[in-house]
Protein backbone atom coordinates (compact mmCIF):
# COMPACT_ATOMS: atom_id res chain seq x y z
CA UNK A 1 0.00 0.00 0.00
CA UNK A 2 1.30 3.48 -0.92
CA UNK A 3 0.66 6.81 0.72
CA UNK A 4 -3.08 6.59 0.15
CA UNK A 5 -5.23 4.12 2.03
CA UNK A 6 -7.17 1.83 -0.28
CA UNK A 7 -10.51 2.78 1.25
CA UNK A 8 -10.22 6.45 0.32
CA UNK A 9 -7.93 6.25 -2.72
CA UNK A 10 -10.76 6.59 -5.24
CA UNK A 11 -12.13 9.73 -3.57
CA UNK A 12 -8.68 11.32 -3.29
CA UNK A 13 -7.96 10.56 -6.95
CA UNK A 14 -11.36 11.90 -8.04
CA UNK A 15 -10.93 15.17 -6.15
CA UNK A 16 -7.36 15.61 -7.41
CA UNK A 17 -8.36 15.04 -11.05
CA UNK A 18 -11.55 17.07 -10.88
CA UNK A 19 -10.20 20.13 -9.06
CA UNK A 20 -6.45 20.17 -9.75
CA UNK A 21 -6.12 18.09 -12.94
CA UNK A 22 -3.38 16.15 -11.17
CA UNK A 23 -2.92 12.86 -9.36
CA UNK A 24 -3.31 12.55 -5.61
CA UNK A 25 -0.14 12.07 -3.57
CA UNK A 26 -1.87 11.83 -0.20
CA UNK A 27 -5.18 12.66 1.34
CA UNK A 28 -7.04 12.67 4.60
CA UNK A 29 -10.54 12.97 5.92
CA UNK A 30 -10.85 16.31 7.68
CA UNK A 31 -13.23 18.40 9.71
CA UNK A 32 -13.36 22.16 9.53
CA UNK A 33 -11.85 24.23 12.31
CA UNK A 34 -13.56 25.13 15.56
CA UNK A 35 -17.04 26.48 15.14
CA UNK A 36 -17.31 25.60 11.46
CA UNK A 37 -19.54 22.66 10.57
CA UNK A 38 -18.60 20.17 7.92
CA UNK A 39 -16.51 17.17 7.15
CA UNK A 40 -14.56 16.72 3.98
CA UNK A 41 -11.23 15.90 2.41
CA UNK A 42 -7.77 17.38 2.15
CA UNK A 43 -5.84 16.12 -0.87
CA UNK A 44 -2.23 16.87 -1.75
CA UNK A 45 -1.25 16.79 -5.43
CA UNK A 46 2.19 17.55 -6.84
CA UNK A 47 1.36 21.25 -7.32
CA UNK A 48 -1.80 21.98 -5.36
CA UNK A 49 -3.71 21.51 -2.15
CA UNK A 50 -7.39 20.63 -2.50
CA UNK A 51 -9.74 21.17 0.45
CA UNK A 52 -13.21 19.84 -0.33
CA UNK A 53 -16.25 20.17 1.91
CA UNK A 54 -19.12 19.11 -0.32
CA UNK A 55 -19.63 21.86 -2.90
CA UNK A 56 -17.23 24.18 -1.05
CA UNK A 57 -13.84 23.46 -2.64
CA UNK A 58 -10.63 25.44 -2.21
CA UNK A 59 -7.70 24.74 -4.52
CA UNK A 60 -4.44 26.55 -3.80
CA UNK A 61 -0.92 26.20 -5.16
CA UNK A 62 1.75 25.05 -2.73
CA UNK A 63 3.61 28.30 -3.29
CA UNK A 64 0.53 30.07 -1.84
CA UNK A 65 1.09 28.38 1.53
CA UNK A 66 3.29 30.37 3.89
CA UNK A 67 3.37 27.55 6.40
CA UNK A 68 1.34 24.97 8.22
CA UNK A 69 1.37 24.17 11.91
CA UNK A 70 0.15 20.77 13.08
CA UNK A 71 -0.87 20.30 16.68
CA UNK A 72 -0.04 16.64 17.26
CA UNK A 73 -2.43 16.30 20.21
CA UNK A 74 -5.55 17.57 18.44
CA UNK A 75 -4.47 16.74 14.85
CA UNK A 76 -5.43 20.31 13.99
CA UNK A 77 -3.59 21.77 10.99
CA UNK A 78 -3.47 25.56 10.75
CA UNK A 79 -2.55 26.81 7.27
CA UNK A 80 -1.22 30.33 6.83
CA UNK A 81 -1.39 31.83 3.34
CA UNK A 82 1.18 34.18 1.81
CA UNK A 83 -1.49 36.53 0.45
CA UNK A 84 -2.81 37.40 3.90
CA UNK A 85 -6.05 35.43 3.48
CA UNK A 86 -7.48 34.23 6.79
CA UNK A 87 -5.84 31.13 8.17
CA UNK A 88 -7.48 27.84 7.28
CA UNK A 89 -7.90 25.44 10.19
CA UNK A 90 -8.73 21.80 9.60
CA UNK A 91 -8.64 18.75 11.84
CA UNK A 92 -7.24 15.56 10.37
CA UNK A 93 -9.79 12.93 11.38
CA UNK A 94 -8.23 9.86 9.73
CA UNK A 95 -6.90 7.19 12.06
CA UNK A 96 -3.46 7.64 10.52
CA UNK A 97 -3.09 11.14 9.03
CA UNK A 98 0.73 11.06 9.07
CA UNK A 99 1.09 10.47 5.32
CA UNK A 100 -0.95 13.55 4.50
CA UNK A 101 0.87 15.68 7.10
CA UNK A 102 4.28 14.56 5.79
CA UNK A 103 3.27 15.21 2.17
CA UNK A 104 1.85 18.64 3.09
CA UNK A 105 5.15 19.60 4.72
CA UNK A 106 7.24 18.22 1.86
CA UNK A 107 5.20 20.03 -0.81
CA UNK A 108 5.41 23.39 0.97
CA UNK A 109 9.14 22.97 1.56
CA UNK A 110 9.74 21.95 -2.06
CA UNK A 111 8.22 25.24 -3.23
CA UNK A 112 10.84 27.21 -1.26
CA UNK A 113 14.09 27.57 -3.18
CA UNK A 114 15.92 30.12 -1.05
CA UNK A 115 14.99 32.35 1.89
CA UNK A 116 16.47 35.02 4.09
CA UNK A 117 15.04 36.64 7.21
CA UNK A 118 16.08 40.12 8.22
CA UNK A 119 15.42 41.91 11.50
CA UNK A 120 14.39 45.51 11.07
CA UNK A 121 15.86 48.41 13.09
CA UNK A 122 12.46 49.62 14.32
CA UNK A 123 11.27 46.13 15.24
CA UNK A 124 9.68 43.40 13.23
CA UNK A 125 11.11 41.05 10.67
CA UNK A 126 10.82 40.34 6.97
CA UNK A 127 11.29 37.06 5.17
CA UNK A 128 12.33 37.28 1.54
CA UNK A 129 11.70 34.01 -0.27
CA UNK A 130 12.26 32.68 -3.78
CA UNK A 131 9.50 30.18 -4.50
CA UNK A 132 8.81 27.68 -7.24
CA UNK A 133 5.36 27.74 -8.82
CA UNK A 134 3.45 24.88 -10.45
CA UNK A 135 5.31 25.33 -13.75
CA UNK A 136 8.71 25.39 -11.99
CA UNK A 137 8.94 29.14 -12.59
CA UNK A 138 10.77 31.08 -9.88
CA UNK A 139 9.54 34.27 -8.25
CA UNK A 140 10.35 36.23 -5.12
CA UNK A 141 8.04 37.33 -2.38
CA UNK A 142 8.47 39.52 0.66
CA UNK A 143 6.61 38.44 3.78
CA UNK A 144 6.51 40.83 6.70
CA UNK A 145 5.00 40.71 10.11
CA UNK A 146 2.66 43.43 11.31
CA UNK A 147 5.50 45.80 12.21
CA UNK A 148 6.99 46.45 8.77
CA UNK A 149 6.87 50.06 7.60
CA UNK A 150 7.99 50.22 3.98
CA UNK A 151 7.37 53.99 4.01
CA UNK A 152 10.51 54.24 6.16
CA UNK A 153 13.46 54.70 3.74
CA UNK A 154 15.87 52.67 5.90
CA UNK A 155 13.42 49.75 6.10
CA UNK A 156 12.68 49.90 2.37
CA UNK A 157 16.42 49.88 1.61
CA UNK A 158 17.01 46.82 3.83
CA UNK A 159 14.12 44.94 2.22
CA UNK A 160 15.25 45.83 -1.29
CA UNK A 161 18.81 44.73 -0.50
CA UNK A 162 17.58 41.42 0.93
CA UNK A 163 15.37 40.76 -2.09
CA UNK A 164 18.30 41.55 -4.40
CA UNK A 165 20.56 39.09 -2.51
CA UNK A 166 17.95 36.32 -2.55
CA UNK A 167 17.19 36.76 -6.27
CA UNK A 168 20.90 36.88 -7.14
CA UNK A 169 21.54 33.71 -5.14
CA UNK A 170 19.28 31.71 -7.48
CA UNK A 171 20.07 33.56 -10.71
CA UNK A 172 16.83 35.53 -11.01
CA UNK A 173 17.04 38.89 -12.76
CA UNK A 174 16.75 41.94 -10.55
Amino acid sequence: MGLLSRGHRAEHDRLARQHAQERALAGAQVARGAGEPGEGWAVATPHRLVLAFGEDVVVRRWCDVDHGALDAQSAQLTITWVDGAPETVITLTDDKPQAFARTFRERVQSSVVHAETIKLPHGGAVRVVVRRDETDGLFSEVLGDGYVRLDDPATAALVTAAETRVREAVGLPL
